[in-house]
């Protein structure tokens, strides 16, 4: 390997290329437009950092800063240049800037975590979840999502790369749709198996993703209650009653989540809330007296105590 090169430089924009194992895979327009800005006003003020690899140089660190020197025509750009890495060494680089920095889309960090597991493999190194993240230094949750995007059909890549391109505002479909969907896939799987004899891991996916175009499906997080569907037991419902509703909901084009939970669960989830509300207020009222009692708590007293009595009858 050769030695490192200590000093700072000057190269120039046509001399570098692209790192091929970077994750950040867009470069998004306006934030693009804000960077070129800056520079403008202020130059390069952080070196970027390269390795050298025949006539050219390869970009370690700093690929949106070499993007806007060539737009914007910059004769050279500071540079440190280092010791050319290996595929793997590359690889754990990239991830380690993406500790210390702003996130990169989640899509994109999957696919090159993918790379990763592919070398270590190679090397008879382990490859699971907890492996991957500390090798990484991705935090183990990030890292389980990522490897169920890698699980995505090639068709909802694309769609991911291709909204990941516009303005995080302006985005639609995003990887926490599919990851907060293979969640419930996940739950339906562990705690409500037959379902699965009827409905099929692409299927549903398909269901999920159209009923959140088209609206039937209003937000992401409403995925949490299929959840609760398929644990319907533990709020003391029938699986009986939990799996058909399940079914439907991956079936039927009109069946909203909405829909499936308030046929379902919705009523146990509501008394179990309103239980677990009551045995504090129980709590709270044993510790009160009397005597510290304003008129205004008399009153909500009473109007409570009326309430119990018509409902115990």
């Amino acid at each position: 390997m050769a030695q490192p090169r200590t000093a700072l430089h000057e190269i120039p924009p046509d001399k570098i290329r692209p790192n091929p194992d970077n994750p950040r895979l867009v470069f998004r327009e306006e934030e693009m437009r804000e960077l070129m800005d800056s520079i403008k006003e202020v130059g390069i003020k952080v070196p970027i950092s390269l390795y050298e690899d025949g006539n050219h140089f390869i970009l370690i660190d700093g690929e949106r800063r070499w993007r806007s020197a060539k737009r914007l025509n910059l004769r050279a750009l500071p540079a440190i240049v280092q010791p050319k890495p290996t595929r793997l060494e590359n690889l754990l680089m990239m991830f380690n800037i993406h500790n210390v920095r702003v996130d990169w889309d989640p899509l994109p960090m999957a696919l090159k975590l993918r790379d990763v597991r592919t070398l270590l493999e190679k090397e008879g190194q382990p490859t699971h979840a907890k492996a991957l993240a500390a090798v990484t230094g991705v935090p183990l949750p990030s890292v389980r999502r990522a490897l169920d995007l890698l699980d995505l059909p090639a068709k909802y890549q694309r769609m991911l790369l291709k909204e990941a391109e516009k303005p995080r505002a302006e985005q639609r479909i995003k990887a926490d749709l599919f990851i907060e969907i293979y969640k419930s896939l996940h739950a339906i799987e562990k705690h409500a198996p037959e379902v699965m004899e009827s409905v099929t891991k692409p299927g549903y996916i398909d269901s999920m993703v159209r009923k959140y175009v088209s609206g039937v499906i209003d937000n992401v997080v409403a995925f949490r209650e299929v959840s609760k569907i398929a644990r319907a037991e533990l709020a003391g419902v029938s699986k009986k009653q939990a799996i058909p509703a399940l079914i439907r909901l991956a079936k039927s084009r009109k069946y909203s989540i909405k829909d499936a939970y308030k046929d379902t669960v919705e009523a146990a989830y509501q008394s179990r809330d309103l239980l677990t509300r009551l045995q504090g207020l129980i709590e709270r009222l044993s510790a009160l007296k009397a005597a510290k009692l304003t008129e205004e708590m008399r009153t909500a007293l009473r109007a409570l105590r009326a309430e119990i009595n018509r409902l115990m009858g």
